[in-house]
């Protein structure tokens, strides 16, 4: 039996039913909402994400610089889906692996990195028991990720154990007292579930306490709070003003952007 962060029990084929869930929810496939007959896998496929991921996270520049300060350009996406941002990373210099539960996306991230000419490495494996030898990676990268393992304080301890002394990590969790939250609690509709079906088996979202105390062994933990609202918000997200849009990301924003130092 496996037991979450917040004490309750899961059975050990859960992490099966994740990979199956995200095998059928394909991350960054809201994006291509507007493109029903792009071809999966293809140039135009990942063009569009590409893009629309470059216009939604905003501060991703942030991520990226914070993170050519690590001790060496070894680098571990944890949760890569289909590899897009495993790709900023590598045409940023980066010797990128990426880890992902779900062999579709392995299999997405494999194709983009050959239509784009790229190197890296994928590999099947689960967040709470990482594959690797201690103090390998000097920055670790982990985006909206870890609130959908049963227990995200392990994922992120395995974080700490590969990373290499003074190493560098992004880690980016849903936040509890966003207006995203209160908008699903009102509404009582799914996280992640895009497509007709069930909603992703777990979704955690943390206050900037609970971050604060699963990561407690860093050295430094700083958390920045972003993201009002994105791409599920369809027309919404493009009449509410820049300005204001910024404002309220970093007070109620959905996104807990945590910089982390070994």
């Amino acid at each position: 039996m496996l037991r979450d962060y917040h004490g309750k029990d899961f059975q050990p084929h859960v992490f099966q039913n994740i990979a199956d869930f995200w095998a059928f929810q394909l991350n960054n496939e809201i994006y291509l909402r507007d493109y029903p007959n792009v071809v999966r896998g293809g140039k135009k496929y990942f063009e569009i994400i590409l893009s629309e991921r470059h216009r939604y996270i905003y501060y991703f520049q942030s991520m990226i610089n914070y993170l050519r300060g690590g001790p060496s350009k070894n680098f571990l996406e944890v949760g890569c889906g289909m590899g897009t941002d495993t790709l900023v990373f590598a045409r940023e210099g980066f010797n990128v692996t990426g880890i992902d539960l779900t062999p579709a996306h392995l299999a997405l991230a494999e194709q983009l990195f050959k239509l784009y000419h790229a190197t890296g490495t994928f590999i099947e494996s689960n967040a709470e028991g990482l594959p690797f030898t201690e103090n390998i990676f000097g920055s670790v990268y982990s985006f909206g990720v870890l609130h959908h393992t049963p227990d995200t304080e392990k994922a992120i301890q395995e974080i700490y154990r590969v990373l290499e002394p003074q190493g560098r990590a992004v880690i980016m969790l849903y936040h509890k007292w966003s207006l995203n939250n209160l908008a699903h609690w009102i509404s009582r509709r799914g996280f992640e579930n895009v497509k007709d079906g069930p909603d992703s088996p777990i979704t955690y979202r943390f206050s900037k306490g609970e971050v604060k105390k699963m990561c407690s062994n860093f050295s430094a933990c700083t958390i920045h709070t972003e993201y009002l609202l994105g791409a599920g918000w369809g027309k919404v997200y493009n009449i509410v003003p820049k300005s204001i849009y910024l404002l309220l990301s970093k007070l109620i924003g959905w996104h807990l952007v945590i910089y982390l130092q070994k």
